[in-house]
């Protein structure tokens, strides 16, 4: 993992009451120094960031931050982030060797420093394809994923916009970044993966942007007639990879394909219901309305004819059972050593339901114990540790935490009316 790793918000100037600029001017140095010492020997790290968002600099204090980290390393360049929301863009060439701007940097910056690299560091759900086009300046060095992965903080960031036009969803868009998304939001809700791990609608389509994926297919939750949803800022679409919905067979269900291809096909139980093209202007996404009927409905992807990719979302069955899977097949006695158990509620064949929300008891015995739980629905306040929660999507997470002597680490999940599941985990001594 590469990590760039920043020093301060703001520096001595408030962004928000009681916030580190109360004490920046006494214990700037001592600080900047030991988060260098403290990381400077890491590999993973790769840029210094001195500050973000700093909307004013009266004292001159980023000239000071970047030579005092000269002092220390060398070897690694220095950045500022968020310039493009700052007045004094054009001075800080000065000291810094790379620029992190939230957007593109702004011509007039490009044009004065045309050798200079910059970063793009909040490659927001609504701005992936516009980011991507910045491969094509010789000097841009990448971006960050604004955010990578759901938080506790910021609660309601990425609330999605269910509005009647585009005038009413910027305003929504803006006033859930600024805090007025009213509880029980307690996730930022802004990330690509969610609170335990899971892939969010936006992550598919970036992997499509990025070349990792030639074509994806999400179908948006439905909304109350006269609204819509929107995509802006750091809100994304409701929508999931199922085919499995509770409404009544006609009803219309917006399809959403994002695919590298130049036409997508659409079939429904075997039968085609239409091709479009996809061009530069869509953005490599694509929409369909459907009347919704149970069975399997497929995307085809094609460039010139030739198919490129192909997605199947297929109506699942009842609940029946719960499944248990570990991202490790052992754990040490090390107390940091943990298994991430995923839950999740399947049909009969064991195919995961969607959409289910089903309250999961958990019972720990053996070489360990349960050291937190969670989902990742951004609403949900209940408690991190006690040995039950519900499920969201159809799934949710344990954490296990091995004891200080080897064995084997067990866990049983149990909900009304669903099969039990099991787990056994080795526990192997440590060294």
């Amino acid at each position: 993992m590469l990590v760039y790793t920043e020093f301060s918000d703001n520096w001595d100037k408030p962004k928000m009451a009681q916030d580190y600029s109360v004490h920046f001017s006494e214990y700037w140095q001592r600080d900047l120094i030991g988060m260098i010492r403290r990381d400077r020997n890491h590999p993973s790290i790769i840029i210094w960031s001195i500050g973000n968002e700093v909307f004013e600099d009266p004292n001159d204090f980023g000239p000071r931050l970047a030579a005092l980290i000269r002092t220390l390393d060398t070897t690694r360049p220095i950045s500022q982030g968020g310039l493009n929301v700052s007045p004094k863009d054009c001075n800080v060439w000065s000291y810094l060797d790379i620029g992190d701007y939230h957007s593109a940097p702004p011509a007039g910056v490009r044009a004065a420093h045309p050798d200079k690299t910059f970063l793009q560091s909040e490659d927001t759900a609504d701005s992936i394809y516009n980011d991507s086009k910045l491969e094509a300046d010789a000097n841009y060095a990448g971006n960050w994923v604004w955010c990578g992965w759901d938080y506790l903080g910021e609660s309601g960031g990425g609330a999605t916009v269910v509005a009647k036009d585009l005038a009413s969803a910027v305003q929504a868009s803006i006033g859930a970044i600024t805090g007025h998304v009213g509880y029980p939001w307690v996730l930022s809700g802004m990330g690509d993966i969610d609170l335990i791990g899971q892939r969010k609608p936006q992550n598919y389509l970036r992997a499509v942007v990025n070349r990792l994926s030639p074509l994806e297919m999400m179908v948006e939750r439905p909304v109350p007639a006269g609204l819509q949803q929107f995509n802006f800022l750091y809100c994304y679409y409701d929508e999931l990879e199922s085919w499995t919905w509770a409404v009544p067979d006609g009803q219309v269900m917006k399809v959403r394909i994002y695919t590298r291809g130049d036409s997508v096909t659409l079939l429904l139980n075997g039968r085609p219901i239409a091709t479009k093209p996809v061009g530069e202007v869509d953005k490599h996404v694509v929409t369909f309305d459907v009347p919704y009927a149970p069975g399997q409905l497929t995307a085809v992807g094609s460039v010139k004819g030739a198919v490129i990719g192909r997605k199947s979302l297929a109506t699942v069955g009842k609940p029946d059972a719960l499944r248990l899977t570990s991202d490790v097949r052992s754990v040490t006695t090390g107390r940091d050593d943990l298994a991430h158990v995923l839950v999740e509620v399947v049909d009969a064949q064991g195919r995961l339901l969607p959409d289910a929300v089903v309250k999961v008891s958990f019972a720990v015995d053996g070489a360990g114990t349960l050291a937190g739980v969670a989902n990742g629905n951004p609403h949900n306040a209940d408690s991190y540790q006690r040995p039950r929660h519900w499920t969201w999507h159809g799934q949710a997470l344990a954490v296990l935490r091995p004891a200080k002597l080897g064995g084997v680490l067990a866990m049983t999940a149990t909900a009304e009316r669903l099969k039990p599941a099991r787990i056994h985990i080795p526990v192997l001594a440590n060294g």
